[in-house]
């Protein structure tokens, strides 16, 4: 509807209320308020099936999560080369710890490339927060698509599965991601049985470990470009974003 470029502005029309503000002011989350969203987006996943080339011309990029050990060693190398007062930078054993995974991340790079299911548009920050609620029947709406690459469309369920963790306090052990807590597997398998076509759910679940093993790696690739430019005040407050997500890819996941 308007615009105003030189702020990064947009107006549109109105998309219904911020799942976000829906969960906010629900008694308790379930899996009844999360299962029917990822569903939804499964559902429009599909629809880019065999769209690369579309995408890329309106300017996706393929994910860094692909190519899993190669982006996490040049992310890796790049924090690690910040100067030394950059909230950014990584310690030598903290690069040592991506290092250390690499085998495994080339592995997982490996299965999801072999595997049936075909790459697809990723979104790249499916929270609450940029999703609309139904209205007049519809479906869930989904928004902000300036992170969007193109790669396994499993890899979409990371901030989803940050959500179920943080909502359900769901334990985690210190060398793993346990993805296995019954509310959380429920909300994985809705999304899952959208693909059944291509695989068995219980196949599904191995790429679905491997593909949340490796998606950090876009997140990680996203914070990295979004404070490039960034300003002192920026940086204490969002330095740390790179490694938080970066550090993930040093632990198996499982579903």
């Amino acid at each position: 509807m308007a615009e105003e470029r030189s702020r990064g502005w947009i107006l549109t029309s109105d998309s219904g209320p911020l799942l976000r503000t829906a969960l906010e002011n629900a008694a308790s989350v379930e899996v009844t308020a999360l299962a029917p969203v990822v569903a939804d987006y499964a559902r429009l996943q599909r629809r880019t099936l065999g769209r690369r080339d579309l995408l890329a011309s309106a300017g996706v990029l393929e994910a860094p999560a692909v190519a899993p050990d190669l982006a996490a060693k040049a992310q890796a190398s790049y924090l690690a080369g910040l100067p030394a007062n950059d909230p950014r930078r990584i310690t030598a054993g903290q690069y040592d710890n991506v290092m250390s995974a690499l085998p495994a991340l080339r592995e997982a790079g490996r299965v999801l490339a072999e595997g049936p299911v075909p790459m697809a548009l990723d979104q790249g920050d499916l929270w609450p927060g940029n999703i609309c609620c139904p209205i007049d029947g519809g479906g869930f709406r989904f928004f902000d698509f300036a992170d969007a690459t193109w790669g396994h469309p499993f890899g979409s369920l990371a901030m989803m599965v940050v959500e179920c963790v943080y909502r359900w306090e769901v334990p985690q052990p210190a060398d793993a991601v346990n993805l296995r807590e019954e509310r959380t597997r429920e909300v994985i398998d809705t999304y899952l049985r959208q693909w059944t076509d291509f695989a068995p759910i219980e196949d599904l679940r191995e790429l679905a470990g491997c593909a949340l093993r490796v998606a950090p790696l876009n997140r990680t690739a996203a914070w990295i470009r979004n404070l490039e430019d960034a300003g002192p005040e920026d940086l204490d407050r969002y330095g740390r974003m790179p490694w938080a997500w970066l550090e993930d890819v040093t632990n198996p996941v499982y579903v």
